[in-house]
């Protein structure tokens, strides 16, 4: 069997960190594809599971002034691989929302080139995984437009002896003069063996540009902890809470609401009008 280098950083960075690439064997894999030019207003979800062909590929090219709102829900226990590549034209935007939750083994490649100028990108994804699920993703904006903006936020929870990493590239081409790129990312790691890895990157040819990234990572403040539990809050519900308010901000943009009910059962939450 061979194995394909899969999520590839723009640039190298300290190969110590492992986080240059990943292997995986997708020989003989099927392979679902898709392209499609998107030429009005419209909102796309879709929902990989099980039943999904375990490696997809969705190519989306976005007309001039048009704007798409693209949901990614991935609730697959067997390995996954998705590669979504999106091109915008002159003042379009995308809204893209992303959602894992949990997932043996889940490779996840976006690009998004901002073509045209004033086109814009607003990326949020949510994490929750548990046990020892692994997920990684590598996330490239490009910018080729003029005044172009891209804004990525993404949120995890991370529990068991899961893995996570997160390759977060904001690249200004040559030509992009008044382009905006930023990235944020906030992790909330609930077992002391879980691994979250964060690798933002910006590269810049154009001198004109505004580029930024953050990241918090953290446990749970234990006054915190001990505040809600003097209130009469049981830890488990703490836990559920704090987990909650992260993923919400995915999950919260999921206007489908057969999908948001899926995914609130997925992710243990009872109802969605609780």
């Amino acid at each position: 069997m061979t194995a394909s280098k899969l999520n590839i950083l723009p640039v190298p960075t300290f190969s110590r960190l492992g986080v240059n690439y990943v292997s995986r064997d997708t020989e003989g894999f099927e392979t679902s594809r898709s392209t499609s030019d998107i030429t009005e207003d419209r909102t796309v979800t879709f929902y990989a599971d099980d039943s999904s062909l375990p490696v997809g590929e969705v190519t989306l090219n976005v007309g001039k002034g048009v704007k798409l709102k693209l949901v990614q829900v991935f609730d697959r226990s067997a390995p996954y691989v998705s590669k979504l590549n999106v091109t915008l034209d002159e003042s379009a935007e995308l809204e893209l929302v992303q959602l894992y939750i949990g997932g043996s083994d889940t490779v996840s490649e976006i690009v998004t080139e901002l073509a045209g100028a004033r086109s814009k990108v607003s990326t949020v994804i949510g994490c929750a995984l548990d046990g020892d699920n692994k997920l990684d993703i590598n996330l490239i904006a490009r910018h080729r437009g003029r005044k172009s903006e891209s804004v990525i936020d993404v949120s995890s929870v991370l529990k068991g002896q899961s893995v996570k990493t997160f390759k977060g590239t904001i690249d200004f081409i040559n030509g992009s003069s008044g382009a905006k790129g930023s990235e944020h990312e906030d992790a909330l790691l609930l077992d002391n063996r879980v691994r979250n890895r964060t690798v933002p990157v910006i590269l810049c040819e154009e001198e004109n540009v505004e580029g930024s990234h953050g990241a918090t990572i953290g446990r749970l403040d234990e006054r915190h902890i001990f505040y809600l539990r003097s209130r009469g809050t049981s830890e488990e519900k703490i836990y559920e809470l704090m987990s909650r308010s992260k993923l919400m901000k995915a999950v919260g943009r999921i206007g489908d609401e057969a999908v948001k009910a899926r995914v609130y059962k997925a992710l243990g939450w009872g109802d969605t009008d609780e």
